[in-house]
Order: C-alpha cells, then structure tokens, then sequence
C-alpha cells in the first residue's frame, strides 16, 4: 500500500470495517483503487481475475473493540460482483496474532463454528491463519452469497 504519514482509522462493524463494506460500490469509496491499478499487484493471485477487485491503497489502522488502540493492516482487498458492488472482503492484519479470534468473539459474538462467525446482519465473517506463511486474513461476505464463497479468493504469491 502507498505510504503517508499518518493511516486512516477505521471500525471493524458487521459490514466490513468502516465505509468499506458489503454492499457498496467501491469507486464511492477514496482511497479504492482498481485492482490492476495497484503498483503490488504482482504479490497476490485473485480469483476469478483481477477486474473484479479493488485495493485500499492507504495506510489503514482497524479498531476492534471500543477501548482499541487498534491493529495496522497491510492490505485490504474488496472483491465485486458483476454488478459493480462489493460482495467480499480479505483484511491482511500487518503482523498475525494480536488474540484476534478473542477480539472478534467479544465483536460478534460466539463463532458458529471454529473462526468462523454469522451476524443478525446475515454476514458471514472468517478468521484464516497460515503459520507457514505467518499471515492472517480476515474475510467478510453476506451469508447467502455462494458464488462469493465458492469463487473469490486473494493469495499471496
């Protein structure tokens, strides 16, 4: 992501974090850039392809809780459907751990299953960890969104 001094702060809600959320178009969003746009893009592999994302491409700390300092992400990638709006999120917290699945409990409630957790807001919110890789993701997407689920995918390469 592009440096500045100082990172935008933005909440963690049921939605996304801040204006970045489910639903939305991103090009409304500043700081969303298209993802073929995005001087990095060559460290990550999307499906289905690259036309279908965009990139927050500024500095970005995430609160969680009320009493938060907050985590600085490093990347922040918003998949859209064919209509042109948002229908996935993958947030890259800067460095892995930080009690994150404890910190998402205390926001959402009880996980329905292993990282893993459903909002009234029928949103579905994921927690992947790779310690071989030493990476977090943190996924959003509307619960009866199945082509989101089945298709859309950011991995580093």
């Amino acid at each position: 992501m592009a440096s500045s001094s100082q990172p935008n702060h933005y909440r963690l809600h049921h939605l996304g974090i801040g204006d970045i959320q489910l639903g939305r178009r991103p090009g409304h969003i500043p700081g969303m850039l298209p993802f073929n746009l995005y001087a990095g893009r060559h460290h990550f592999s999307v499906s289905p392809h690259g036309g279908l994302y965009h990139v927050f491409n500024r500095p970005i700390r995430c609160t969680i809780e009320h009493k938060d300092s907050g985590i600085d992400l490093s990347h922040l990638f918003a998949g859209v459907n064919e209509n042109g709006f948002i229908n996935r999120l993958f947030i890259y917290p800067d460095r892995p751990g930080f009690q994150l699945a404890t910190r998402l409990s205390n926001l959402y409630g009880e996980p329905t299953a292993f990282n893993n957790w459903v909002t009234e807001s029928d949103t579905e919110i994921t927690l992947r960890t790779s310690d071989a890789l030493l990476q977090t993701v943190i996924g959003f997407r509307f619960l009866y969104d199945m082509t989101a689920l089945r298709d859309y995918e950011v991995s580093v390469v």
